[in-house]
């Protein structure tokens, strides 16, 4: 990944030459404010364009309760909800993979290479989804194809803004990651409205227009003033020297005989740690967001108009919640802030029991939605924080991966735990479920926070021994 090779001053001027050493141009902060206008204009924007990135994929991520409801209504009715939630676990478990391979190519300078693939399987996700009629067509068109095109352009995105804002990182990470509660507010309103007036089919393909316009944009502005220098394929299979000490071989292809490449990206306590704590956070995060819908409609006889509102409201609170914890980062550690979301979000879960009416439902939904905008925003920025430049892409890409196979089995073990009592469907397993994994996933993070604290510096040394 992009690498500074030295900010000098000219002589004359004072202006700084910035010149990239291999895939883009990392700028902190103080050399940011000296930079010329059109320089700052592009970085700046950038921030934007992750904006757009987070709003096609985590913000659609975020309204799959809204796609469940349906589906268990109607088009999947005689599934039931844990094969249903395969659906969206699937998408969120191939993101974390898929975003392995692109944090890989972003740090070996094949970025366009990661970008435009991530660009035609989302909007070959929607296109095609407007035409399933059967649990296998959605599952290949909605968690499949999405998945993997939202794993292709995801990582890259936030490594790009990441090394471009290197002290205000947690801050534009935040600001870009609103999009993401920006897509889950609308999208799902727009979801339902749209169902009503032109049906499933036509609500996709509109779906799939406002992705290609939203990515289309987010490309351009991403690769603004980002220059990349391509490293030798091979690379990908062998050490390379520019690549650092955390990079000995592929991570992109970790079952070759190259298996000690996770022992070199994965140096640093705090690191492992990190990636620990959010296997078990995300393996409970996303139950409610899945099953707040259903929960309020079949539960709490909530009417469908409102209940989907409900997902509108979560994602709403979200955008407070990614905004506010990422500039307290900045202050006081975006692995404190992480760790204080964590535990709040799982006390959140386990209150989730006793709520049993509309007025309860919405006031929680609202906590949970500014809780949970700080534990899926902060991970990029706690990551960045601890690790070299030469090695973000990387490292998200790892911790996503780790993530992903939580996502993809969270859900669905939470539906099996759905039982029915006199006809109606008790979600207590499933919510104690929620609960106690991020809980478990919180104390992994108060030791990661401590040891980070521990080594005295923002970034981990590559020389850090392993555990």
């Amino acid at each position: 990944m992009a690498a500074m090779s030295g900010v000098e001053k000219d002589a004359q001027g004072g202006i700084p030459n910035v010149e990239p050493d291999r895939a883009t141009t990392t700028v902190d902060n103080d050399t940011l404010e000296r930079l010329p206008g059109r320089q700052r204009y592009s970085d700046y924007m950038k921030v934007i364009g992750l904006f757009f990135v987070y709003l096609i994929t985590w913000g659609q991520l975020s309204s799959f309760s809204t796609y469940q409801d349906y589906y268990e209504e109607t088009m999947l009715s005689t599934y039931s909800p844990s094969t249903i939630s395969w659906v969206g676990t699937s998408q969120n478990f191939l993101v974390g993979m898929i975003g392995l391979l692109s944090g890989a190519m972003y740090d070996r300078g094949y970025i366009q290479q990661a970008l435009i693939p991530g660009i035609i399987f989302l909007v070959l996700s929607s296109l095609l989804l407007s035409f399933s009629q059967q649990y296998w067509h959605v599952f290949l068109s909605q968690g499949f194809l999405f998945g993997i095109g939202g794993g292709f352009i995801y990582v890259p995105a936030v490594s790009i803004v990441a090394d471009h804002f290197e002290s205000r990182a947690p801050l534009a990470l935040g600001i870009g990651a609103t999009g993401s509660a920006v897509g889950g507010v609308v999208l799902p309103l727009a979801f339902r409205s749209l169902l009503t007036s032109i049906g499933f089919g036509w609500t996709n393909r509109v779906f799939a227009l406002i992705i290609f316009t939203l990515a289309i944009g987010s490309y351009c502005t991403l690769m603004m003033h980002t220059e990349s220098k391509k490293l030798p394929f091979a690379s990908f299979f062998s050490r390379h020297p520019e690549l650092g000490d955390c990079d000995e071989g592929s991570i992109a292809f970790p079952m070759n005989k190259h298996l000690n490449t996770f022992r070199n990206a994965l140096k640093g306590p705090a690191y492992q740690l990190l990636c620990v704590g959010m296997f078990f956070v995300l393996l409970g995060y996303w139950i409610p967001v899945f099953y707040l819908v259903p929960y309020a409609s079949r539960s709490l006889n909530i009417p469908p108009t409102y209940s989907s509102g409900l997902l509108s409201i979560f994602n709403g609170a979200s955008l407070f919640g990614r905004i506010v914890p990422a500039a307290l980062g900045h202050k006081i550690g975006v692995v404190n802030v992480l760790l204080a979301g964590a535990t709040i979000l799982g006390l959140l879960n386990l209150t989730w029991i006793s709520v049993e009416s509309i007025a309860g439902i919405t006031a929680w939904s609202i906590f949970l939605g500014f809780t949970g905008g700080s534990v899926i925003t902060i991970p990029n920025a706690a990551v960045s924080s601890i690790s070299s430049p030469s090695s973000t892409g990387q490292r998200i890409g790892i911790m996503w991966a780790a993530a992903a196979v939580a996502e993809l089995i969270g859900t669905p073990i939470a539906g099996a735990l759905l039982t029915r009592r006199d006809g109606q469907v008790s979600y207590l397993g499933c919510q104690a479920f929620a609960g106690i994994s991020v809980l478990i996933g919180a104390v992994f993070l108060a030791f990661s926070a401590w040891r980070a604290h521990k080594n005295g510096t923002p970034k981990e040394q590559s020389s850090e021994s392993s555990l």
